[in-house]
């Protein structure tokens, strides 16, 4: 008896140092990777969902998300590899390039900005806003940019104050406070009473928003990876398109967005679903042969900024 326990013994430290042994294989062959986002709109929920749906791990890929509240921001920090893929602001991203940093632009996530301007509750229409203040996150970001066209677009240029507040987060903190009168955001990351007074997207804006960005040295070495960011980002926009994953994407966004109230993640993961399939006429079946097909080559051709 006691000879058999021991076997049985034996059996068991075996086949528990087989299992140590294949999960040590898998983590070893799992490529880790840093991917930043610095935004918290429609273009980060393919990020945020093929993260938390698990496709980053369907393709060997162990991706830490990171979020780095402006674009001119996020494009030093994939200079200095302290991230190896990023969703950035193309406006930062073209400014970085013509100022020689090596860093290539493989896609374009959006083509209509999805922002929106944000108003305190008593204002009613745009000409109230003469004189008043606006923030934005950063000079030369995204939010900075658009708000700029928009006043163009709208005869308020030159006649509303701009401030640079540091992030979409410390935005929404003026916002609450009554320290700016209105922004131009994806998503208001506060509770506080709001109006939107106009909708970037149906504005006949043309702009390229959210670049995903990678170094040129990450381009030339590692295709296969990018081939593999590539699929896993489309998958996490398909399951937007699963009505049976609803209640799964309104967790993930309310996480990632720090939204609490449900009215507040409800609309913004509506709007995540209007932009990313009504507006861009996403559909998986179309771009991932195109976005994939120019990952296989990429090994065999010569890099330059390609915009999808």
């Amino acid at each position: 008896m006691q000879r058999h326990d021991a076997v049985a013994k034996l059996i068991l430290l075996f086949l528990l140092l087989l299992s140590f042994r294949a999960e040590q294989g898998d983590a070893a062959e799992r490529a880790k990777l840093v991917i930043g986002y610095s935004t918290t709109g429609p273009t980060a929920v393919g990020l945020w969902m093929a993260k938390d749906s698990g496709a980053f791990d369907r393709y060997g890929l162990d991706a830490s998300l990171i979020f780095i509240s402006s674009s001119p921001v996020m494009v030093p920090a994939l200079i200095g590899g302290d991230v190896q893929a990023a969703i950035a602001g193309a406006n930062a991203v073209i400014a970085a390039v013509l100022g020689g940093a090596s860093i290539v632009s493989v896609g374009s996530l959006a083509n209509r900005p999805y922002l929106r301007l944000w108003v305190h509750p008593e204002i009613n229409r745009v000409e109230e806003l003469r004189g008043k203040t606006f923030g934005v996150s950063r000079f030369g970001a995204t939010t900075d940019n658009l708000t700029r066209i928009l006043l163009r677009r709208v005869g308020l240029e030159n006649a509303v104050n701009v401030r640079q507040l540091g992030g979409t987060l410390e935005v929404g903190l003026a916002f609450r406070h009554r320290q700016i009168d209105g922004t131009v955001l994806a998503t208001l990351r506060t509770d506080a009473p709001h109006r939107i007074l106009i909708e970037l997207a149906e504005s006949g804006i043309q702009y390229s928003m959210g670049q995903l960005v990678v170094s040129r040295d990450f381009y030339r070495r590692s295709p296969e990876t990018l081939d593999k960011i590539m699929r896993a980002y489309i998958e996490g926009v398909a399951v937007l398109r699963d009505a049976t994953q609803k209640e799964r994407v309104v967790k993930t966004v309310a996480r990632y967005t720090r939204l609490k109230e449900i009215k507040a993640v409800e609309e913004s993961t509506q709007m995540h679903f209007d932009t990313l399939i009504a507006y861009r006429g996403w559909r998986r079946k179309h771009y991932q042969p195109l976005w994939i097909s120019w990952a296989r080559k990429a090994s065999r051709s010569k890099p330059s900024p390609i915009i999808l």
